[in-house]
């Protein structure tokens, strides 16, 4: 185990959390697998304070974001400089690599709060529960602590390796893909199997530093499939309404990138809750379930299919 984590577990699966990092869960195992998750063990301790000022940190694993992005730095007044362009990126320091604060923690459960965000302005709780059988229940609930309204969606964020595979029940109709082209990157393949999205995860060509692309995604229905060459990782949410998502991001997202070298590819595997208006001291909270499955089978993505068909039964 690693000294700059909290750990809980049942049902043979182990989750580590780097609670002085975001509370981000940093650590994903079935049964003593290797790590499931795409984490950056590099950045699990962190040994200087969060600031407004505090830079972006790709610890990776699985974190919880505010949408829309375009409003990441326009309800705030710490940075006038970022409002004032309403900057995309970086996400908020405090949320995402502040210390949390553990409020209650067992063997199998955990509950965790941040510290008062300046730039999102809300203090975000988090619980996080391993249940007998495996399964994991993940919650999230922000408060407005400013003295003004915000409007906010909960965006979960869970990484994976770029040459994993990722499947979501939709249609054509209802799957827009969004490369990200210059004049270093180009698009990422993908296909539909069936009635299930996925990318195609590949190298660059020579002339390119890297592959980018994300897909925006009204499902069929509101589950997520991440397939590595040992498991699949079922990731279901509550379904909402098209209308109830922001205009710029969807009920489902998946971004795929990959480089040259292996160490920067990356998966995605994104849900947005409703955006709603929050009020001072009002609250608003989403939550997702994970299941874990063993997977032997071929890798290639009939394979995929038949086990996430069979799951699905």
């Amino acid at each position: 185990m690693n000294k700059n984590l909290d750990y809980i577990e049942n049902g043979g699966v182990q989750v580590g959390i780097a609670t002085k990092v975001g509370g981000t869960i940093v650590f994903l195992s079935k049964n003593g697998s290797p790590n499931i998750l795409k984490s950056n063990e590099e950045y699990w301790e962190r040994t200087e304070p969060v600031t407004v000022q505090t830079d972006f940190a790709p610890i990776c694993g699985h974190t919880i974001w505010l949408g829309a992005q375009s409003a990441w730095w326009t309800q705030q007044s710490v940075n006038e400089q970022k409002r004032a362009i309403a900057d995309v990126w970086p996400p908020d320091p405090f949320c995402t690599l502040g210390e949390y604060s553990i409020i209650e923690k067992t063997k199998s459960a955990i509950t965790l709060q941040s510290p008062q965000s300046e730039v999102w302005g809300v203090v975000m709780h988090k619980t996080i529960a391993v249940n007998p059988d495996g399964s994991i229940f993940i919650k999230a609930a922000i408060q407005n602590v400013s003295n003004q309204p915000l409007t906010w969606d909960i965006w979960f964020n869970t990484r994976l390796d770029g040459y994993a595979k990722a499947y979501v029940k939709t249609t054509k109709e209802h799957c827009k893909v969004v490369p990200v082209l210059n004049e270093n990157s180009q698009e990422m393949p993908f296909s539909f199997v069936g009635n299930y999205f996925t990318y195609n995860p590949c190298e660059p060509e020579t002339h390119k530093g890297e592959r980018s692309s994300k897909a925006f995604i009204y499902p069929e229905e509101s589950r997520i499939f991440g397939v590595t060459k040992s498991h699949i990782l079922a990731i279901s949410f509550e379904f909402h309404k098209a209308e109830e998502i922001h205009k710029e991001h969807a009920l489902a997202e998946i971004y795929n990138h990959t480089e040259h070298s292996n160490a920067n590819a990356l998966l995605e595997l994104e849900y947005h809750s409703p955006l709603v208006n929050l009020q001072p001291n009002e609250i608003t909270e989403a939550w997702q379930v994970w299941n874990i499955f063993d997977y032997d089978g071929e890798n290639s993505e009939q394979s995929h299919i038949n086990k996430i068909q069979e799951i699905e039964k």
